[in-house]
């Protein structure tokens, strides 16, 4: 236990502080400065409660014939929970919505006219025989 020079307490967490100077700044304590501690917390308050530890209320407690104790999900609990496992994750939802603006913004409404088509069939042209004289040589072309 250390004493608190501020308000003369004992307590087991007391700070001692110093300015950039090195002056002695007043010392705090949970007593006289609980706003600059936070709440104590057993290692317990950190474990993870699942199940009918975290929801109380939303499970029956039933006694098998067999002895013990078992925890049952109530219904609506149940159905709310494999609504909420149905639906989609956000991450897919916001990669979904994004590519769907993608295709909104550069999708085509009018067909190709004359001079587009032409262009697409000399492309198709040019890597059909780049194709071809690959396979002629013996080289693997990568997709």
């Amino acid at each position: 236990m250390a004493k608190c020079s501020s308000c003369g307490n004992e307590s087991a967490r007391v700070r001692s502080r110093w300015d950039e100077k090195g002056t002695q700044l007043p010392d705090e304590c949970p007593s006289c400065s609980p706003g600059s501690f936070d709440a104590f917390q057993v290692p317990s308050d950190k474990k993870i409660w699942m199940g009918w530890e975290a929801h109380p209320n939303e499970y029956r407690k039933i006694y098998p014939e067999d002895g013990g104790v078992a925890y049952v999900r109530k219904r609506a609990y149940r159905a709310e929970q494999e609504a909420k496992l149905a639906l989609p994750a956000t991450d897919e939802r916001e990669a979904t919505n994004a590519a769907q603006e993608k295709k909104r913004a550069s999708r085509r409404t009018q067909q190709m006219d004359a001079s587009e088509h032409l262009a697409a069939v000399s492309m198709a042209r040019e890597i059909a025989e780049f194709i071809e004289q690959s396979a002629a040589q013996g080289t693997d072309v990568g997709t």
